[in-house]
């Protein structure tokens, strides 16, 4: 039996990153390992879900010997029929066990001076040359741009052409206001030929009323998600979506937003839409926790529930009783005001039970490593409520309080001082989720999984970023002016070279389908339904509206797939039909008062996508519109080009 005295391994994080491993290595033990030895479970004290974990060994000491596959445990115990085989049950192929030697041959060492009875190693890696560091005087911008160019050049990505201002306009005002430009604003633009007409363009955009409407729909959609009409109904009636607006409005910090939402307790009349956040969550703490990780944090915990996270291992089961705990005393009540979150000064003591069935207790414990201390009380201790307890004592009876109970000490105001002060994971979930929403993609992809399975593109980049937007007093429309005035966000989407770059190195301008609101108002815009992005009054406008947020929900998705769903309500919806038939003076009615059929399709072209007619398309156009004249050929090529990929992704 093969005998070897503990070692200490002191490996960098670089070998842990080591894209063999996460490949070829990682998910072998993942499935054939990971039952027995990964999370809670670690039969033999061995844990085999991290690179790490694994060179610590378990109670037998160490099983890897770097650069000696043929002498390491690991590789000996699976051998076919040897005693002590791995996996008890089943057999790793010869293929797997190979990729598994030649991992351990990669990890090649030094000899070492052995110091008592543990031998030092360490790898034999060549020192890493120092990154790029920007100058204090170079803008965001300008520190964006070199990021990515040299993330261009370690990954060899081309980048795309620059897009021409017009093409710019149209990709920014749907960004930014969530709908297209009209024909008179492109042309007002673009009247300014001077060098920072860009940079004015943004200004004006952000600054613009619909920008603030725009960032209200998309992070109510973050934040409560789609839950349909009924709840939609219940947040405009409590001024859910009007407080957002009059946040990002006034370009409120994004540190102070997130405290006012777990906080709830708004000292201003029209801020009184914040208590929402956590009152539709109706009285549950852990539905409470897991809407709160993912801005704090920039990740998910509802993994975390019942075990230690099994891949992000950095994601331990008390940090989601932790979050839990600090709602447990909320409770949202009516009073003489409105809803109201009160709060309660003693209870709200609960357990967890690990996978190992172990009991331990909910302290108040958060995955920056923040906690607050707080004392529970002795076995067989009955608590007992006390006016003395409270800022705002509890009501007497069961009248309507006209305001909600506060104790003098609270757990929800002990948690959002913890995540929302000195915590850089809130401006970096933050600037990863903007550059996301902007950019088509997060520098860590998916936005809500930021740990360690998910590192980040641009790490320089992102870090950077990170301790810039907090500087700044989390200035949103800061963050939002220098992305998209980065030469990244500028570039056509259409690659270079017979290879295109992979997405992460941005080397191709965005290319994202429309919300569901953009593209409802931007039909409604090109069609004659509304002007300038305005709401319609009419009722059966805004049962249109919710028709393509029932059928269009998605935002953020790691991936886009367009439904068999979506395709069935743009060919046969008679709601979206009716936009189309000819009415009054809308889009239709006005091409087909059109009798040459060159000009009507022109016309059509330029509508919709905001751009001249290519001779081949409108060689064709016109082709389709000799062989149906009348509206009802119109309002077919109409629906055409409004159903294509190019009106309805922002290029």
């Amino acid at each position: 039996m093969f005998w070897i005295v503990p070692l200490i391994v002191l490996f960098s994080l670089r070998a842990a990153d080591d894209p063999f491993w996460k490949d070829h290595i990682e998910p072998i033990f993942r499935e054939h390992c990971g039952n027995c030895h990964s999370g809670v479970k670690t039969k033999g004290g061995l844990d085999l879900g991290t690179f790490q974990s694994i060179l610590k060994g378990g109670e037998h000491g160490v099983i890897l010997i770097p650069g000696h596959p043929k002498s390491s445990v690991l590789i000996q115990v699976l051998a076919p029929g040897v005693d002590s085989h791995m996996p008890p049950k089943g057999q790793l192929s010869a293929e797997q066990i190979g990729l598994i030697e030649t991992w351990i041959g990669r990890l090649a060492v030094s000899s070492a001076p052995t110091h008592s009875s543990t031998n030092l190693v360490t790898p034999t890696v060549k020192p890493k040359k120092p990154g790029w560091i920007p100058s204090p005087s170079l803008s965001a911008v300008q520190v964006i741009d070199g990021f990515i160019q040299r993330g261009w050049k370690v990954r060899k990505a081309a980048p795309s052409r620059p897009i021409d201002d017009s093409l710019f306009i149209r990709r920014l005002t749907l960004d930014l206001l969530g709908h297209l430009p009209t024909e008179s604003e492109v042309a007002q633009l673009l009247k300014d030929r001077s060098p920072s007409r860009r940079e004015k363009w943004v200004d004006r955009l952000l600054n613009d009323p619909a920008h603030a409407r725009h960032l209200a729909e998309v992070f109510d959609v973050v934040l409560m998600g789609r839950r349909g009409q009924q709840f939609e109904t219940q947040r405009r009636n409590n001024h859910w979506f009007a407080y957002m607006e009059s946040a990002f409005k006034e370009n409120r910090p994004w540190d102070r937003f997130l405290n006012e939402l777990i906080v709830g307790r708004p000292g201003r009349t029209e801020d009184r839409g914040a208590v929402w956040f956590l009152s539709e969550r109706n009285n549950n703490p852990q539905a409470m926790a897991e809407a709160v990780a993912p801005l704090v944090f920039g990740l998910q915990i509802k993994c975390a529930q019942c075990h230690d996270h099994m891949v992000a291992r950095e994601i331990k089961q008390a940090h989601y009783w932790g979050m839990v705990a600090a709602f447990n005393r909320t409770k949202s009540i009516e009073t003489e005001k409105g809803p109201a979150l009160a709060e309660s000064a003693i209870g709200g003591f609960v357990s967890f039970a690990n996978l190992r069935k172990e009991s331990q207790q909910a302290r108040l414990l958060f995955f920056n490593g923040r906690s607050v201390d707080e004392d529970w009380p002795k076995d067989n201790e009955k608590e007992v409520d006390s006016p003395s307890l409270y800022v705002v004592p509890q009501p007497l009876g069961k009248e309507r309080p006209r305001i909600a109970a506060l104790p003098k000490f609270s757990r929800r105001a002990a948690l959002a001082e913890a995540v929302t002060r000195d915590n850089p994971l809130l401006a970096k979930a933050m600037v990863n989720r903007i550059w996301a929403l902007l950019l088509g993609r997060g520098l860590v992809h998916p936005v809500d999984l930021m740990d360690s399975k998910h590192p980040a593109s641009h790490p320089e980049l992102l870090d950077w970023l990170t301790k810039d937007f907090a500087a700044s007093g989390y200035n949103v429309r800061r963050l939002i002016r220098s992305c998209v005035l980065s030469q990244a966000y500028g570039l056509d989407s259409r690659p270079v070279g017979k290879r295109a770059a992979l997405p992460e190195a941005f080397a191709t301008g965005p290319e994202k389908p429309l919300s569901a609101e953009q593209l409802y108002r931007s039909i409604m815009q090109v069609t004659g339904g509304a002007t300038d992005g305005k709401e319609p009054t009419r009722s059966d406008d805004d049962e249109l509206r919710r028709a393509f947020i029932r059928q269009f929900p998605d935002l953020f998705a790691p991936e886009y797939n367009a439904s068999l769903q979506q395709a069935l309500f743009l060919s046969n919806s008679p709601l979206f039909d009716r936009v189309l038939k000819p009415s009054g003076t809308n889009l239709t009615s006005r091409l087909s008062a059109m009798a040459d059929l060159r000009s009507r399709a022109e016309a059509a072209v330029r509508s919709v996508y905001g751009r001249p007619a290519a001779a081949d398309e409108l060689a064709e156009a016109v082709r389709y519109l000799a062989t149906r004249p009348s509206e009802t050929g119109t309002q077919q090529l109409l629906w055409a080009l409004l159903t294509s990929p190019e009106f309805q992704t922002n290029h």
